[in-house]
């Protein structure tokens, strides 16, 4: 027998316990800020599997559960990366069962988390499990980053581990959902930006005396509506066209009051190709060119060191890409589709800071199920998760496969 079939035949014959331990982290509430519990959790259960663990806090109560399987054999290192925390489940009345039950029907687990994505985190702890179980010898280790504030932008979580040496190796898999449907090698970037418009205020009878923020916000709001016209012509073959979005405004302090000051925020998607410093320029240059024709228009763009977060875009053949859309085949019978995503995940940030390529790969259908009620997974695509999170272990240091 292959030791490809192995793996398989050994992660059905797990399959209770895959389920098991699934279930039992969405039944753990762990909406962003409160991730405590499901990282000792992660790390308990890592330890019970026979796996190095522990806890990394780079706040007080804000862990992240950081494992690894170490190889027979010095070799190269497979990170897998996957966030615990989870966004509030929202009204429960709106859920068919409760939010944190995990309860299981008709094939599919129900709860928060179980899309984004707690089925994905806990794969690549299982699949380490597997091959510890099957005894298979590697040529390096394998690491694991569970952890917390991803729905926060992960500043104490991914960017934190990368940062401060958690995660030091060759290649990363992102266990996001895909859907088992693409593996995904390109997100757009992200630029937020503030942008304050100032006036004069005065008794909303007299207008000629004063100078409307707010209608000076909205002549720049129309520009970015010609702007967002030639965006769309910015394109990527696995994404939607770059976009811009105007996702906050506030102005005025009464209704019978000429408004002195209107803040807006915009978020501005990047496709493959731009670059964050262009896309301030261009906003910069509307701002300016609309105050070089009205002495009355006064506005300030305000960046932060959030304000930019990276496009991701490796190559299609990237070891852990080759791998994973290796082990999809032999699972699923057909190829995996190279894929991008218009949103974004950690991955972006550890490519960027590490250097790794960091594909994403997971279970769950999030356009359909991420964060709203009644959020649910089938059983059958977490267990088929695990079999490919193991097998591209075993591609990507499996000693018989790297000699």
């Amino acid at each position: 027998m292959s030791t490809e079939q192995r793996i398989i035949d050994k992660v059905e014959e797990c399959r209770d316990e895959i389920i098991r331990f699934v279930q039992s982290v969405v039944q753990i509430p762990s909406v962003t800020e409160h991730e405590e519990e499901i990282a000792h959790a992660f790390v308990k259960q890592m330890k019970e599997y026979g796996l190095e663990a522990e806890l990394v806090e780079p706040e007080p109560h804000r862990p992240n559960a950081v494992g690894r399987l170490r190889g027979e054999m010095p070799g190269k290192t497979l990170i897998f990366n996957g966030h615990m925390d989870i966004c509030p489940p929202g009204p429960e009345e709106e859920w068919e069962f409760p939010p944190y039950s995990g309860e299981i029907k008709d094939g599919m687990l129900y709860g928060r988390g179980t899309v984004d994505m707690k089925s994905g985190t806990c794969g690549g702890t299982l699949a380490c499990w597997i091959i510890k179980q099957l005894g298979i010898p590697l040529k390096g280790d394998v690491v694991l980053t569970c952890v917390c504030d991803e729905e926060y932008g992960s500043i104490l979580g991914s960017q934190y581990l990368a940062k401060n040496g958690y995660m030091k190796g060759d290649f990363v898999i992102n266990c996001e959902a895909t859907n088992l449907q693409t593996i995904d090698i390109v997100h757009k970037g992200v630029l937020r930006c503030t942008i304050a418009f100032y006036g004069k205020t005065i008794h909303g009878a007299r207008p000629w005396l004063g100078i409307n923020a707010i209608d000076k916000a909205v002549d720049f709001l129309v520009r970015m509506r010609e702007l967002e016209k030639e965006l769309w012509t910015r394109t990527h073959p696995l994404l939607k066209p770059a976009t811009i979005n105007v996702g906050t405004i506030h102005g005025g302090s009464a209704q019978n009051m000429i408004p002195g000051k209107c803040v807006i925020e915009l978020n501005r998607r990047l496709v493959p190709g731009e670059t964050h410093e262009k896309a301030i320029q261009e906003i910069r240059d509307i701002l300016d060119e609309m105050a070089a024709k009205d002495p009355d228009f006064k506005a300030e763009m305000f960046l932060d060191e959030y304000s930019c977060s990276p496009i991701l875009d490796i190559p299609a053949d990237a070891p852990p890409v080759v791998a994973i859309r290796k082990a999809h085949k032999l699972v699923h019978g057909e190829e995996l589709p190279l894929g991008g995503k218009d949103a974004g995940t950690d991955a972006c940030a550890i490519t960027a800071i590490t250097g790794l390529p960091c594909p994403v790969y997971g279970p769950g259908d999030y356009i359909r199920y991420s964060l709203g009620p009644n959020e649910h997974i089938p059983v059958q695509d977490i267990v088929d998760a695990v079999k490919v999170y193991a097998l591209s272990i075993y591609y990507l240091l499996g000693a018989e496969c790297n000699e």
